[in-house]
């Protein structure tokens, strides 16, 4: 409602964990790959190459957030702890066999997994030689001209906006929850923020920061299911990129 459709779109392939089979032949045949684990992060290739929002990769990378990273002469892997993961790299191209084996056998997964392909690399074969399910990510651009002109959100009576309090950090009734992307409450506050919609102390929808880099931001949307129907959604949405404009960021 706030955004434009870009032309890019970024391929996702979701995997679920492997089986025992897979984990033998990672651990037993998949000697010489080009890809290994990282322990150090400075020879990843730069993100900033990435025509894509990178944020939760650069999260890993930089040590905000927990996760693992795979990297070999041009080319990284990053896995956030939620389960999201990029591939990227001017050498993902060199290195395509590699990554393919090193994917497909994942004996790392211990959860699903929604993998992004740098998009620079979209015209290889993954769909034909990923073992997993494909879907096209469509990414939006915010457009804020359209967000000043869009009618204001109007909450229902007894409800007020307000900051997310400390015991919302981890709700346990939504799908995402701010502590999937930050360390700790802390830091959540310092870098990322958010808005809730409450009623008598009772949190119905917020809207958060899921990552925070320079002028970018990316921002996560819940409603607990008793609160649906009621615009609350778009309350909390509308106030977090108030806030967000507010900070400079656009």
């Amino acid at each position: 409602m706030f955004a434009t459709r870009c032309r890019w779109r970024a391929l996702v392939a979701s995997f679920m964990p492997p089986s025992a089979a897979s984990e033998s032949l990672v651990k037993h045949g998949a000697k010489g790959s080009a890809v290994i684990e990282l322990t150090e992060f400075a020879s990843c290739p730069p993100l900033s190459a990435v025509p894509i929002f990178t944020g939760f990769a650069r999260a890993v990378t930089e040590g905000l957030i927990g996760g693992r990273v795979w990297g070999g002469a041009g080319v990284a892997h990053a896995l956030h702890s939620y389960g999201m993961s990029l591939v990227w790299g001017e050498g993902v191209g060199d290195a395509f066999a590699d990554l393919i084996q090193h994917l497909n056998t994942g004996a790392y997964r211990v959860r699903d997994e929604w993998l992004q392909i740098d998009p620079r690399w979209d015209h290889l074969d993954w769909t034909g030689q990923l073992q997993a399910e494909r879907f096209d990510r469509v990414n939006f651009r915010f457009d804020e001209t359209r967000f000043r002109a869009a009618k204001r959100a109007v909450l229902p009576p007894g409800w007020h906006l307000a900051p997310l309090g400390e015991g919302g950090f981890d709700l346990a009734d939504v799908t995402v929850t701010p502590r999937a992307f930050w360390k700790d409450y802390r830091a959540f506050t310092a870098h990322g923020g958010s808005m809730a919609a409450l009623r008598d102390g009772e949190i119905g929808a917020l809207a958060f920061a899921a990552t925070r880099f320079d002028d970018w931001l990316e921002i996560g949307i819940e409603t607990r299911a008793a609160f649906r129907g009621l615009g609350l959604a778009r309350a909390v949405a509308t106030a977090m990129i108030e806030r967000c404009l507010a900070d400079g960021l656009t």
